[in-house]
């Protein structure tokens, strides 16, 4: 399943750089009139132009994985465009139009800590863009190593980007942690075990009187990073204090992705994209325990509940970002059914 930015895990969980904001012009060399010491290669027959980059010019720190996202003037579908490093190589890249060819979205195999050009050629000129990537990809320890690890988050940890208006409910509610072991990996492929998690003594263990999640073996060629998913995920969530009955929280193409730290201790850099039924959850927003409770309230906001899997409009879609998962020392989790 292939890693898409939806819309809900604002309901539970692209990357940053550490300097410089996106959308930034300055520096993107070429002739246009943002720049008027630019390399103009002359003999320009139309005038479409860069006029913007993301990330930044000059932006360090940037996430190997983070898409490469280029804005210009006008159709720029016929530029000649390459991601190169210091030795002037070209990256193999991805290119992906949008808007009337007004803006590509570039996705490029690169490397940890390099300083990349994004050099374009269109129309005659030539115009260069710059940024350095982030140590994060590196590894020092071989796939094996990570096999019994078990890393774990809350999705009230992540950054909801979509819906909005989902992020007070996640921080009220998603507080649960959740497990993730890795059960086997090598140089090829990875798998994972995840589990819902509590803490007793100040100490994670598993709840064993929830199923196991057993995600099946996903590419692990460009270890550290890794892409996982699985058709259905479901945990409960509990609030006997104020009322609330055990609720079960269904998501949907659960899908997660992130890359270990150099010595496999963490995961950054996480990102979750899923569906979360919403059919069980209005009591959770203080709502009418009906089916299009939580939809009915959303569509207020101008946000709309989109296909469950059975066909029903009762799932949003959701995205979680900027996620760490730390390894939970000594914790091995075991499958349930």
């Amino acid at each position: 399943m292939s890693l898409r930015p939806l819309p809900l895990l604002a309901l539970l969980a692209a990357c940053a750089t550490d300097t410089a904001a996106s959308g930034d012009t300055a520096g993107v060399t070429g002739n246009d009139s943002a720049n008027p010491d630019s390399n103009d290669t002359g003999g320009g027959d139309c005038d479409v132009r860069l006029t913007s980059t993301d990330p930044a010019e000059g932006a360090v720190g940037v996430y190997l994985h983070a898409p490469i996202t280029l804005n210009f003037s006008g159709d720029a579908s016929g530029a000649d465009i390459e991601v190169r490093d210091p030795a002037g190589t070209a990256a193999a890249t991805t290119e992906a139009w949008e808007e009337g060819n007004l803006h590509v979205v570039l996705t490029a195999d690169l490397a940890p800590a390099t300083a990349y050009t994004v050099h374009v050629e269109l129309c005659g000129v030539t115009q260069e863009a710059h940024f350095t990537t982030s140590s994060i990809g590196g590894m020092d320890f071989a796939p094996g190593d990570l096999v019994g690890r078990t890393y774990t988050f809350a999705l009230k940890d992540a950054e909801i980007t979509e819906p909005a208006i989902l992020e007070a409910f996640d921080d009220a509610k998603l507080t649960s942690p959740l497990g993730f072991m890795v059960e086997n990996a090598d140089a090829s492929s990875i798998d994972f075990l995840g589990a819902l998690l509590t803490i007793q003594g100040g100490d994670y263990v598993q709840v064993t009187d929830a199923p196991t999640w057993d995600f099946p073996a996903s590419d692990f060629s460009k270890a550290p990073y890794f892409a996982i998913a699985i058709d259905d995920l479901t945990f409960v969530y509990s609030d006997p204090i104020n009322g609330i009955p055990d609720t079960d929280i269904m998501l949907h193409d659960f899908q997660f992705d992130g890359t270990f730290s150099a010595d496999g201790s963490s995961i950054l850099m996480g990102h979750i994209d899923t569906l979360v039924d919403t059919r069980t959850l209005g009591p959770l927003f203080g709502l009418a325990d009906t089916d299009n409770a939580v939809c009915d309230f959303a569509s207020g906001f101008a946000v709309e509940c989109v296909s469950c899997p059975d066909g029903e409009d009762y799932c949003l879609h959701t995205i979680g970002e900027d996620i760490t998962a730390p390894e939970v020392d000594g914790l091995t989790l075991k499958a349930y059914p």
